[in-house]
């Protein structure tokens, strides 16, 4: 147990975790348009990939000696408008990512398009009578709330048998 915790203890400082941050300076873009990423927790040659960690890669950037990464890259001119995910992904001598990636989501709006920010958001959206977005109350909820509530019950029925048990035995006259 001892030497386990010392191995564990001793890693090196770039092995504490497997993860990595990306940012975008920009969420909403059009298509062919430049945007500025910068991340931390880079080790290694960061390769920032559209749409899907084996996407088109559109910037190689180095990190620095503080693993940080910094760059600029354009989006692809045919992207459709609509919501993307930036991956930064680093990887290993065969090509295969070796980290989680760092991703950075964005929206590609259409030419000439109104940005998000424009878009009137104060008009509620009309909906059919009777239609769920989403249930937040799931089976599994259910059956936690059901299992519950049979083991209150059981704990009740037991201690009221047991009140009820106790007062039944007393000698006459005498209660506790």
């Amino acid at each position: 147990m001892g030497a386990g915790l010392l191995l564990f203890s001793s890693s090196p400082a770039s092995a504490r975790h497997n993860f990595s941050m990306l940012e975008v300076a920009d969420q909403v873009v059009g298509a062919g348009a430049e945007v500025g990423v910068s991340g931390f927790s880079y080790t290694a040659t960061a390769y920032i990939r559209f749409g899907q960690v084996d996407g088109p890669v559109l910037a190689t950037l180095e990190p620095s000696e503080n693993d940080v990464i910094s760059g600029t890259v354009r989006i692809p001119e045919d992207a459709a408008a609509g919501r993307y995910v930036l991956y930064a992904v680093q990887q290993d001598e065969a090509g295969k990512p070796n980290r989680f990636p760092g991703k950075a989501a964005l929206t590609v709006v259409e030419p000439g398009g109104p940005p998000l920010e424009s878009v009137t958001a104060t008009e509620p959206e009309v909906r059919p009578a009777g239609f769920v977005l989403a249930d937040p109350f799931s089976l599994g909820d259910f059956l936690m709330i059901a299992l519950a509530t049979v083991g209150v019950m059981s704990l009740l029925a037991m201690a009221t048998y047991g009140f009820a048990w106790r007062r039944r035995s007393a000698p006459v006259g005498q209660h506790r």
